[in-house]
């Protein structure tokens, strides 16, 4: 298994206040069984499900953590105002 996660600006999507993250993943899947076509086929077929279930897990969570950063942030920037007002 080969896989890629990028994350880079989404400056398509953006606007001051507002940045958004592009998320790629890619992966690349090969079962070396030699001539054992039937069996290559299904570890294949386990892979790339396993890897799907994976990599929605893995964005729900990620998801989870910038929502929990846009919490925070803010409710720092409320308590900020409240302290120059």
């Amino acid at each position: 298994v080969r896989e890629t996660v990028t994350y880079q600006p989404d400056l398509t999507a953006s606007s001051p206040g507002h940045e958004r993250t592009q998320f790629t993943q890619d992966a690349k899947i090969t079962a070396l069984c030699g001539g054992w076509q039937k069996i290559r086929t299904k570890i294949e077929e386990a892979s790339v499900e396993r890897f799907s279930e994976n990599a929605k897990r893995g964005r729900e969570g990620f998801e989870a953590v910038l929502e929990m950063s846009r919490r925070v942030f803010g409710e720092e920037k409320e308590r900020e105002r409240a302290k120059m007002a």
